[in-house]
């Protein structure tokens, strides 16, 4: 992998960005992200990053989701029940976060695409590069022969076609009406007999 302006491999940008993002340094993903978008300019690196970012964001956004039924808790028994639906949700979702991002973490080290489901294509779509999906191909079924009812002929040499001669009231030259006369008003040219 190649190394940036500041000495760095970028590869080291991606595999901090997933690991800010499993330890849950936002903040200090952030500041990564700005370095490598800004400083860096590098879209692969860029790109990497950006999945990280997606990876803290979806779990910071499910927190305030369920920061938003505080309520819940003061309700006498409810609340019990409320608070063990909440930690398995945020466990299960905390889980396949991590696993997302150390899949990320090693495709990045080896300078791959991390590939982080949606976020990669919103990376993608940050930097402008579009994704075209391969439409299916559909091939007609083969239909069955036709059992042949006679047997083939010889292929007979095409023969060249002959001029039609002309109508007799048409010049053959310029297609110009005769109206009965030997020669063509218009060209001169001898009807045809």
């Amino acid at each position: 992998m190649e190394k940036g302006k500041f000495g760095i491999r970028m590869s080291f940008y991606a595999v901090a960005a997933f690991i800010f993002a499993i330890l849950g340094y936002s903040t200090a993903l952030i500041l990564l992200a700005g370095v490598v978008i800004v400083g860096e300019k590098n879209e692969w690196a860029g790109r990497q990053v950006i999945q990280a970012i997606c990876l803290q964001f979806v779990s910071g956004v499910i927190g305030a989701f369920f920061g938003l039924f505080d309520f819940f808790y003061r309700i006498p028994i409810f609340g019990t029940v409320w608070g063990t639906i909440v930690s398995i949700v945020e466990s299960v979702i905390a889980i396949v976060i991590l696993i997302f991002a150390i899949i990320g973490l090693v495709k990045a080290a080896k300078g791959k695409e991390a590939g982080v489901p949606l976020a990669d294509r919103f990376a993608n779509w940050a930097y402008g590069k579009i994704t075209v999906k391969q439409q299916p191909v559909y091939q007609q079924p083969m239909q069955q022969a036709q059992p042949m009812q006679q047997p083939m002929q010889p292929v007979q040499q095409a023969q060249p076609m002959q001029q039609a001669a002309p109508a007799a009231d048409v010049c053959a030259n310029c297609g110009n009406p005769l109206n009965g006369g030997a020669f063509c008003t218009k060209c001169g040219t001898p009807a045809a007999k």
